[in-house]
């Protein structure tokens, strides 16, 4: 499982960093807060040139302007939607990364309460599985928290919500997403470690119980037959 869950945790760590990477270049705000300058530079021109000549220069040369930054515009337009699919796409695989570890923790510390039970070994083992799965749930509701918020931080940057000063919220979002995905990594290795701990216990527990069904003469299980744990 420590494997399994440490190639898992790489990917949703690779898929935040795509993400980012993706949207570097994007500055859809920009792009619309200069566009709407060059057609209130339009107006002002057609209304205070002083004659048509010059007008009609100066006028073409901010369509030109215009029609470039249209251009680049539907490029970032393009890339922006990619950047939001690949960083819904991330969130996503984090958050299935963290749910993964909370559903081993729980299916191993119950199976660990049953065997521990059934064969009447020392109750530690069992003290010891639950507090590694209590210690492991904060952060594993961390991580997943922490992905929403760069989420929310990304959707209020973004202009096609029609939020006002969208372009306020950019370079926090930013700062979020640096620090966040940072964050989610840490999240990640001390869940990979718990995974560590947790297992080196459950190896205790099914030596201990092969002891007991040795003693008492019964057949021993192969390790093959207990649930999928390492």
């Amino acid at each position: 499982m420590s494997r399994i869950f440490a190639t898992l945790a790489l990917f949703a760590i690779i898929m935040l960093a795509a993400t980012m990477l993706l949207g570097f270049p994007v500055d859809l705000n920009h792009k619309i807060s200069h566009l709407r300058d060059l057609n209130d530079q339009m107006g002002v021109l057609t209304a205070t040139a002083p004659n048509a000549e010059s007008r009609a220069v100066e006028m073409e040369r901010i369509r030109g302007e215009i029609e470039q930054d249209r251009r680049v515009f539907a490029t970032e337009q393009i890339l922006g939607s990619v950047h939001k699919l690949v960083g819904i796409a991330a969130a996503l695989i984090v958050v299935l990364v963290c749910s993964i570890a909370v559903t081993y923790f729980m299916g191993t510390s119950r199976w660990c309460r049953e065997v521990v039970e059934a064969y009447d070994l020392n109750a530690s083992l069992l003290l010891r599985i639950q507090k590694i799965k209590r210690r492991a749930f904060p952060w594993a509701v961390l991580g997943m928290c922490t992905v929403v918020v760069i989420s929310a931080f990304g959707a209020a940057s973004d202009p096609g919500t029609g939020l006002p000063k969208t372009a306020d919220w950019v370079i926090p979002h930013l700062s979020v997403a640096f620090l966040g995905t940072g964050l989610i990594g840490y999240c990640f290795y001390i869940l990979w470690d718990a995974i560590v701990q947790n297992h080196t216990i459950i190896e205790s527990v099914m030596h201990e119980v092969r002891d007991v069904r040795v003693a008492k003469g019964l057949e021993t299980e192969s390790d093959t037959h207990a649930p999928l744990l390492s």
